[in-house]
């Protein structure tokens, strides 16, 4: 098979499908998304502009749906509980044992 004609048959074929979705289940999305991008540490000011940029398409969405004010009070509530977290990746220290001492 080309490398660009899709196979109906290939069960690792990527598929989009759009799911029904209330007011209710386009607030949650938006929740999911503020919170997701506050917690890579992203500022107020950066996260409405995800939220008004269209190549930012779910976010975008939710931000047509609910409109301004609904999202600027979702990114300010998420903010407050994720905006102070900032998490690290580091390697683990080879050079101390393990506490099983394996």
């Amino acid at each position: 098979m080309p490398f660009n004609d899709p196979d109906p048959t290939d069960p690792h074929e990527l598929r989009g499908v759009v799911l029904p979705a209330g007011p209710e289940e386009v607030r949650d999305m938006a929740y999911a998304f503020a919170e997701e991008f506050a917690r890579f540490g992203h500022r107020r000011d950066q996260i409405l502009w995800m939220f008004r940029n269209p190549f930012y398409g779910g976010a975008h969405g939710a931000y047509q749906a609910l409109g301004h004010d609904a999202i600027v009070a979702i990114v300010d509530e998420c903010i407050a509980i994720w905006g102070r977290v900032r998490l690290v990746d580091r390697d683990a220290d080879t050079a101390t044992p393990s506490p099983r001492g394996s």
